[in-house]
């Protein structure tokens, strides 16, 4: 049984969190609900949204009514995350970069006290300052590298989008009012009604042909802003096998999971 346990505990703002089984559940008050509702991230972070006047113990027989939904989805999560396996960021790891794998390399450096990340072939060589080298560990990461990888990506990506931006507006002669670049957690990119368009860098560890579908899917919106057969036909005019590419995407949804600051897969 989903067993609840009387502990509460103050978070920040209109938030609370009760303890479940061991399990917090953060409690969110919003003043525009009229219902609660039930989230369970793919971390197994579990969330309940309610109205401000709504007692606990009525949140409580709410979070034991969905004691079944809520184990099956925790196995089926369970799963998704096995398959997935959390990069640890120590020397000789595996990380994903324009389609291909690269590998993680950890070497000394006299240039800078913070890590300097370069490209060498299929390496990714991160220079660690010499005065904290002899007591470095290369298997376990270094403090300072998620940080520094996302920074790194971030620019390898926004150089390589608003290149890839440039050729296609040219291409299909559709321009953009703006260009802004985000790590949205559920879009590679969007298209707003004033011709803004917001791609997600993190696109960067994906295949260039795919990067293009991503780019030209969100160009193609400036003339049609639905999802029309004429929509298609011209990101069709672009790039070829979309179906294949949008099926990617689903696909490999979480492989850049390991450049968030706080992961959507993961336990903390």
């Amino acid at each position: 049984m989903f067993g609840l346990f009387p502990q509460t505990a103050k978070t920040k703002g209109e938030s609370e969190q009760i303890q479940i089984a061991g399990r917090l559940v953060k409690v969110i008050r919003r003043p525009y609900k009229r219902s609660l509702g039930l989230t369970l991230k793919l971390n197994g972070e579990l969330r309940v949204s309610a109205p401000k006047g709504v007692p606990l113990s009525k949140i409580r027989d709410f979070i034991l009514s969905q004691d079944e939904w809520i184990q099956t989805h925790l196995a089926k999560y369970q799963t998704l995350r096995d398959a997935i396996p959390k990069k640890r960021l120590v020397d000789g790891e595996q990380l994903p970069f324009l389609g291909r794998m690269v590998t993680l390399k950890f070497r000394p450096t006299t240039s800078s006290k913070r890590p300097i990340l370069k490209f060498e072939g299929d390496l990714l060589v991160c220079e660690v300052a010499r005065e904290v080298w002899s007591h470095f560990n290369p298997d376990e990461p270094h403090p300072e590298l998620r940080a520094g990888l996302s920074a790194f990506y971030q620019k390898q990506a926004r150089a390589l989008l608003i290149d890839r931006i440039r050729h296609y507006s040219h291409a299909m002669g559709l321009l953009p009012s703006g260009l802004t670049f985000r790590a949205q957690k559920t879009r590679w990119g969007s298209c707003s009604s004033k011709g803004k368009i917001s791609l997600n860098w993190k696109l960067i560890i994906a295949p260039l042909e795919i990067i293009d579908y991503v780019v030209v899917h969100e160009l193609a919106h400036l003339k049609f802003y639905n999802h029309s057969q004429s929509f298609w036909n011209l990101v069709g005019t672009q790039v070829t096998d979309y179906q294949g590419k949008r099926e990617w995407l689903r696909v490999h949804q979480y492989d850049a999971d390991f450049l968030s600051a706080q992961s959507e897969v993961h336990e903390a």
